[in-house]
């Protein structure tokens, strides 16, 4: 009897144990269906036709335009990229988006301002556009004076020769290209119309750079400028043919062009030309990607994506895009004061390139 009772005791307390909790419980495998992705699916952009305005066939630019072209279908997903070579160029860019027939094109920062604001080339003012990538490129208004100038009146810099009311014959591209306009921005900056400058017995040129060149060597023209890069064949001539300075202007001078005018610093190295021994600083505007205002945050956040992307791929095949720096392309100073796409913004953002 003892021992039927304790084993009625035992089994009574083991059952108390599981009935408090006192065992270990196995959890139940779940009969639920696992989570579904809430990450949404990739857009599909092959049903998008963007058009990209490009200089003239065979040109540097267009050639660049095609490549990336191949990158926004191949990469980006796009239907077509239809480049068009019908871009101005220069001054004339920011107007090619006014219809909007235009998706994409390469304009200079600066025009992109000024024809915002007030219009350029006789025109209204006008709109439609919104940066994508700033500086891709690095050019800038390189400048050089002839040696017989300087000697002749004991002066060095660009600030003094105005200063001075000196009779200088300055040579450029025709009126209304970039080139140009330097030579204009000079006389406005300086409180000098061009009248003045021919009181002075001074002049303007417009030709074109063989000419200027040639005008150099034969002592017609005293000063060259030219909105081009360390690169250019014709800087680099003009250096190996005559006696010249490169001339650095003055901060004042540069930072005018940069905070009033909407150009970008930049850098020229030491020894890019013949007898140019120090680091030269120069305002430029150089190639910008510009993109219809209109089109969705979606289709210019892919553009930016897959461009910035396959930017070193870009530049190992055209070297001139080699400034192109994907993590300062969108600073205001690279885009000329413009606003800058919210499709872009969003990319950079997301990149933690903006903060």
């Amino acid at each position: 009897m003892k021992k039927v009772f304790a084993m009625i005791l035992a089994l009574v307390m083991s059952l108390s144990l599981v009935a408090c909790g006192g065992g270990k419980t196995e959890t139940p495998a779940s009969t639920d269906k696992p989570a579904e992705s809430t990450e949404p699916a990739g857009a599909d952009f092959s049903g998008e036709t963007l058009v990209f305005s490009s200089d003239a066939v065979g040109s540097a630019t267009y050639n660049i335009i095609v490549e990336m072209s191949k990158y926004l279908e191949n990469d980006g997903g796009f239907g077509l990229v239809d480049v068009q070579p019908t871009s101005p160029g220069g001054m004339g860019a920011p107007y090619l988006f006014a219809d909007g027939s235009v998706d994409l094109a390469f304009v200079n920062a600066a025009p992109a301002k000024w024809a915002r604001e007030e219009g350029t080339l006789g025109k209204a003012p006008t709109s439609g556009y919104a940066a994508v990538i700033g500086g891709l490129t690095a050019v800038c208004y390189i400048n050089c004076i002839s040696n017989s100038f300087l000697n002749k009146y004991g002066v060095s810099t660009i600030e003094e020769i105005f200063e001075q009311k000196l009779p200088l014959r300055i040579g450029c591209s025709p009126a209304g290209s970039m080139d140009a306009q330097g030579a204009y921005l000079l006389l406005e900056y300086f409180g000098v119309t061009e009248e003045d400058l021919n009181s002075w017995g001074g002049s303007i040129t417009n030709q074109s750079g063989s000419e200027n060149e040639a005008a150099l060597q034969d002592g017609k023209i005293d000063f060259y400028i030219d909105h081009t890069s360390s690169s250019s064949s014709t800087m680099a001539e003009i250096a190996t043919t005559c006696d010249v300075t490169f001339l650095q202007w003055g901060d004042d001078l540069i930072n005018w062009f940069v905070t009033e005018k909407g150009f970008q610093r930049i850098t020229v190295p030491a020894d890019s030309f013949k007898g140019q021994t120090n680091e030269l600083v120069l305002p430029g505007s150089p190639d910008s990607l510009f993109c219809k205002e209109g089109l969705s945050e979606e289709v210019v956040y892919q553009i930016t994506k897959t461009l910035c992307e396959n930017r070193d791929n870009l530049v190992a095949t055209y070297n001139s895009l080699s400034p192109w720096d994907v993590k300062t392309c969108m600073d205001s100073e690279k885009l000329g004061g413009n606003t800058l796409h919210p499709g872009a913004e969003k990319y950079y953002r997301e990149m933690g390139y903006m903060k």
